[in-house]
């Protein structure tokens, strides 16, 4: 008899484990978790916007403030020569917010490069994250080869 009395608070363990475990894989309750993180990871301010850079022409576009999380980048070549974009987090001159005089760029850079009337589309499983260059939140996008390009933007903001 003292031998099993040895086992009692193992035993007791294992039947509580048992228990948790049996209670978290109900349908009800595992729904309930489940939930509870996608509330969390959906974002619910979604983001788009379209720039048409050019050469000497480098547009933004943002929430000018938050996070901006970006999910993909469409990026249109109309014209006949392969074009080269870049894309970054801008600088405004004098405090200015998106859509005023950039005066220079933050990270992330990305340069991409697009063939003669062709389409990129660059998705990111995880968001490429924009956190407010000089407390402004917005992209910008430059055409270094000055044909006719557009820049589509999706995401999301926090």
């Amino acid at each position: 008899m003292r031998a099993y009395k040895r086992f009692i608070p193992y035993l007791a363990g294992i039947t509580l484990f048992l228990t948790i475990v049996g209670i978290l894989k109900t349908p009800k309750v595992s729904a309930a978790i489940r939930a509870t993180f996608v509330e969390i990871v959906i974002p619910t301010n979604t983001f788009n916007a379209s720039m048409q850079p050019s050469f000497g022409v480098y547009p933004s576009v943002g929430p000018d403030t938050g996070t901006l999380g970006v999910t993909s980048l469409l990026i249109t070549n109309f014209s006949g020569t392969p074009q080269s974009v870049l894309i970054s987090a801008p600088l405004f001159a004098n405090g200015g917010g998106c859509g005023g005089i950039i005066i220079g760029r933050e990270g992330p850079i990305l340069q991409v490069y697009v063939q003669p009337l062709q389409t990129l589309s660059i998705a990111y499983p995880t968001p490429l994250t924009f956190r407010g260059a000089g407390g402004h939140t917005c992209l910008a996008a430059l055409s270094t080869t000055g044909g006719q390009v557009e820049v589509d933007v999706n995401g999301f903001v926090n």
